[in-house]
C-alpha cells in the first residue's frame, strides 16, 4: 500500500510496496508515484484515474507497473481519494497486487486458443508486454530444447546468452514504446541459448499484435548456423586467395627479373650482331637474327604486358580523374612514341586540332593506355605511317590510333583471343580504358591493320 500527496508525491510506503517495487520507503518517500512505479506512455492514464477518484469514486483495474529494476508486471491496482473532514482533497490511497502470474496464465490460454494452429508449424514464440513467454511451439521446443510446460511464463531472456539479459531488457521495453515489424538487432550478431547452454547464432524478426486491449510480441526465429558456417568457409577462401595472390605477385616479381635479363641479353647481342660489328652477314644470317630479335622483343613486350596486368588487378591505387586536354597532352607524348614508330619501320603522323580537346580522366592511365595501343598497333599493322587523330564526333572526344587502316573502318568488338597471341594486350588496354573513363573499340580493315579509337564524353 501506499499514500500520494494530491500532487502525486509518496508520502507513506509500506513493506508491501517495498517487496512489490524494490524501492525502500526511504528511497520512495518524497518522489513522485508516477516517476517511480508507472511506465512510459502511461501517465495520462493514471491521471486520468485520480481525476475520477476526486469524484468520490473507487477505480479499480489492472494495469501495467514498472519495477526499480525496470522489469514490468501486472497488477490489480485499486485507488481512493483521501478528504479532510471539509472535505477538502488530501491525497490517493493506493492498493495493489501482483497478477502477472494470472495474466500469464490468461495470456498463454488466450493465445493458444486463438493462434495455435496458426503458429505450430512456425518457429515462433510470443511474449506479452511484460516479456514472459506464452507461446511456445513446437518448432520451438525442437530449437531451444525446453519443454513448453517449462518455458511458458519465463522471462524471454531465458532463451538469450547470461551476457545479453540486461541489454536485452532496455531493448524490449524501447521496442513495447514504439512498436513495429522489424529484424531484431539488425547489424548485430544474436545468439540463442539452448536447454543444455549450447549458444548458436540467430535471426530474429519482431511483430507487434494487439487482441482488444492486450498486447504481445510475435517473434520469428531462424537457426543461422549453416549460413554462418558458409560466411566462415568464404572467409576463410578469402585469406587464400589473398595469400595465393600474394604469392603470385611474388612469382611475377621474380619471373620478370629471370626473364627479362636473359631475354635483354638475347635482343641486345642480336642487335650488336645485325649491326655487323662481328664481321658481315650473309641474307639468312641477317633474316634469321632479325626473327631472334623480333621474337625476344615479342616475348619482353608478353612479360611487361603480364606485369602491368597484374599489378592492375591486384588493386592499384584507384583512378584520380581531373580535367586534361587530350591533344596537348598527345603533343607532349609524341616525341616519345616516334622512337617506337621508327624502330617498327613506319613513321608517326598525327592530326591533332588546334583548339584544346578538354576531357576528364586520370592522366598516367591515359598515357600508359596510348603507348600500350601505340606498340600494339604497331605489332599488328604494316602501313607506313603510325596515325594519331583527335577529333570532336556528337560531344564526345575521340582519339584513333591506327597503322594501315582508314580512320573511318567500321566497328568490331575489341577483345578475346587472336591468332598472333594479342589478347593479353587487348586485356590490358581494356583495363586501362576502364580506369581511364574511355570507351575502347577496335576497327580492322584487312590484313595487315589495325585501328584504335578512344572515347570519352567531352568536359
Amino acid at each position: 500500500m501506499a499514500l500520494c500527496a494530491d500532487d502525486g508525491r509518496v508520502l507513506l510506503w509500506n513493506p508491501g510496496a517495498e517487496a512489490l517495487f524494490g524501492y525502500t520507503a526511504d528511497e520512495a518517500l518524497g518522489r513522485r508515484w508516477d516517476e517511480l512505479v508507472v511506465p512510459p506512455g502511461a501517465a495520462r492514464e493514471e491521471q486520468g484515474r485520480r481525476e475520477r477518484a476526486r469524484d468520490g469514486n473507487v477505480t479499480a483495474r489492472a494495469v501495467l507497473r514498472r519495477r526499480q529494476d525496470g522489469t514490468l508486471l501486472h497488477a490489480d491496482s485499486a485507488l481512493r481519494a483521501v478528504f479532510s473532514s471539509d472535505r477538502r482533497l488530501q491525497g490517493y490511497a493506493i492498493c495493489e497486487r501482483d497478477v502477472t502470474a494470472l495474466t500469464i496464465s490468461r495470456d498463454t490460454r488466450l493465445v493458444e486458443e486463438r493462434f495455435r494452429d496458426l503458429l505450430e508449424s512456425v518457429p515462433d514464440a510470443m511474449v506479452n508486454e511484460i516479456g514472459r513467454i506464452v507461446l511456445f511451439n513446437g518448432q520451438c521446443e525442437r530449437l531451444f530444447g525446453f519443454v513448453r510446460a517449462e518455458i511458458v511464463g519465463q522471462p524471454i531472456e531465458t532463451l538469450l546468452p547470461a551476457r545479453f539479459h540486461a541489454a536485452h531488457v532496455a531493448h524490449r521495453l524501447r521496442f513495447l514504446e514504439r512498436p513495429a515489424v522489424r529484424q531484431m538487432g539488425a547489424g548485430l550478431a544474436l545468439f540463442g541459448r539452448r536447454r543444455d547452454g549450447a549458444e548458436f547464432p540467430v535471426q530474429i524478426s519482431l511483430s507487434p499484435l494487439a487482441v482488444g486491449d492486450v498486447h504481445y510480441v510475435m517473434s520469428a526465429i531462424r537457426d543461422i548456423s549453416a549460413e554462418k558456417r558458409f560466411e566462415q568457409a568464404l572467409q576463410e577462401k578469402n585469406i587464400e586467395l589473398t595469400v595465393a595472390n600474394q604469392a603470385k605477385d611474388r612469382f611475377l616479381a621474380t619471373m620478370s627479373h629471370e626473364l627479362r635479363t636473359p631475354l635483354n641479353a638475347i635482343i641486345g647481342f642480336s642487335g650488336l650482331l645485325l649491326m655487323q660489328r662481328a664481321g658481315e652477314l650473309n641474307d639468312e644470317q641477317r633474316r634469321q637474327l632479325a626473327i631472334v630479335r623480333q621474337s625476344g622483343e615479342q616475348l619482353l613486350a608478353l612479360i611487361e604486358q603480364l606485369l602491368a596486368l597484374a599489378q592492375l588487378q591486384s588493386g592499384a591505387a584507384p583512378p584520380a580523374p581531373e580535367p586534361l586536354d587530350l591533344a596537348a597532352l598527345l603533343r607532349v607524348m609524341v616525341p616519345r612514341l616516334a622512337p617506337l614508330a621508327e624502330h617498327a619501320g613506319c613513321m608517326l603522323a598525327t592530326a591533332l586540332p588546334a583548339t584544346a580537346a578538354p576531357i576528364e580522366a586520370d592522366r598516367p592511365s591515359v598515357e600508359r593506355l596510348v603507348r600500350t595501343l601505340a606498340a600494339q598497333a604497331l605489332r599488328e599493322g604494316s602501313g607506313a605511317e603510325l596515325v594519331l587523330a583527335v577529333r570532336l564526333v556528337d560531344a564526345e572526344v575521340q582519339l584513333a590510333l591506327g597503322r594501315g587502316s582508314e580512320l573511318d573502318a567500321p566497328p568490331a568488338p575489341c577483345g578475346g583471343a587472336r591468332p598472333d597471341g594479342s589478347g593479353l594486350a587487348h586485356e590490358l588496354a581494356a583495363r586501362l580504358a576502364e580506369r581511364a573513363g574511355a570507351r575502347l573499340a577496335c576497327r580492322r580493315g584487312g590484313p595487315g591493320s589495325a585501328l584504335y579509337t578512344l572515347s570519352w564524353p567531352a568536359s
